[in-house]
């Protein structure tokens, strides 16, 4: 990323809006995850005094996951409320007890100097926003460290578990926001330890987070118990896409090799044929994983992969998307028969629900262009 944002730092105030299908691509040749690529992209836009989208955190992800349940269904709903929040003048502080399931969070954006041609994050701070289009502040959660590297949160699937890091405790903190209750993890992480596309995965019952320090790097990350303090190391070459059902799912790029791994530890990982991003969760069958192949990424295709290796992969071709969105990442399952996608176009992040067998998209959601650069939406490992 550090050799892609210096490239678009120097050509931003002449360039007009790119391409983002170019973006992706010629992102992932130079490091492994699109969405990261195009959330720096974003930003660089933003910095050079462009209209541009916010584009969802979403995991090679990008990422996602979803219970089979109407709750976790519901911030995905059309004309959810939490997509026009409040304005920011009018922002509180995120209250303690019960606040309600989030929608998804946002960082506020860097001061820009266009003269001096310098970027200031140090007053970056997390926002959250509730299904029911309620905006917070979230000043406990530390947004950039002293390094300038972006710190993430991370929403469950449902939207009631929050995950964030604390500089105070030097160690991630899950809120319940449904019950309000809070647990501090007794894994310190040294600050200094989150460095670029550091990512960060919650469990639905808020017990595990994954925390991968530096995306990558060799440097190993961590599936923490933030109930008990113990700890599974995850290897460098591997990134989290969600932590479901008591199993942490893991992807390794380039040479795609998912692995399974229960929080305990163990399982091995399956490799598959040709070059994938964008993974999704295990599917509600239980072997069923989407991801894209880097070939079929302009085609708008996924692939449908079977991690018990016992069928052929199916390729599923998107219909019904706005001819300029490109798409960025998977969200929730739905159901046994229905994915999420994450498309970004110049009006924003928009959500829908994909048809495994006809492959018709309907639209569930939109997110309009936020300041900061990218969302954080449930079940979306945020890096």
């Amino acid at each position: 990323m550090t050799r892609l944002r210096r490239a678009l730092n120097g050509v931003a105030e002449e360039a007009p809006m790119v391409d983002l299908a170019d973006l992706a691509l010629a992102g992932h040749r130079r490091r492994r995850r699109v969405t990261a690529l195009l959330a720096a992209a974003t930003v660089v836009t933003v910095a050079a005094g462009a209209t541009t989208a916010a584009v969802a955190s979403i995991r090679s992800d990008g990422v996602a996951a979803a219970r089979q349940t109407e709750a976790a269904a519901a911030p995905l709903r059309s004309h959810d409320a939490a997509a026009t929040p409040q304005p920011e003048a009018a922002v509180p502080d995120l209250p303690g007890g019960r606040v309600g399931p989030l929608a998804y969070a946002y960082p506020t954006p860097c001061e820009v100097d266009r003269e001096r041609k310098t970027v200031d994050c140090a007053a970056v701070e997390w926002r959250v926003v509730t299904r029911s289009g309620t905006t917070y502040r979230l000043p406990q959660a530390l947004a950039f460290n002293d390094r300038a590297r972006r710190v993430p949160v991370a929403i469950s699937r449902d939207g009631r578990m929050l995950a964030y890091y604390s500089r105070h405790a030097q160690a991630h903190v899950v809120r319940d926001l449904v019950d309000g209750s809070e647990v501090t993890s007794p894994v310190t992480v040294k600050e200094e330890r989150i460095g670029i596309g550091s990512m960060l995965v919650v469990s639905d019952d808020g017990r595990h987070v994954a925390f991968d320090p530096r995306e990558g790097s060799k440097e190993p990350g961590l599936l923490i118990d933030v109930r008990t303090g113990k700890t599974v190391r995850i290897p460098g070459k591997y990134e989290p896409v969600s932590i479901k059902d008591g199993v942490a799912e893991l992807v390794r790029y380039v040479k795609t090799d998912l692995w399974l791994m229960p929080v305990t530890g163990g399982g091995r990982p399956v490799r598959f044929a040709g070059t994938y991003i964008i993974f999704s969760e295990l599917a509600p069958d239980g072997r069923t994983v989407a991801a894209v192949e880097m070939k079929d990424f302009r085609k708008r295709r996924f692939t449908l992969l079977d991690t018990a290796g016992g069928r052929a992969p199916r390729k599923v071709t998107v219909r019904g998307l706005p001819e300029k969105a490109g798409v960025i990442g998977t969200g929730p399952w739905r159901s046994g028969s229905e994915l999420t996608l994450f498309a970004l176009d110049a009006k924003g992040t928009h959500v829908y629900g994909v048809d495994i067998g006809t492959g018709r998209a309907r639209r569930l959601a939109d997110h309009p262009g936020k300041p900061g650069g990218f969302l954080v939406l449930p079940g979306v490992a945020s890096g």
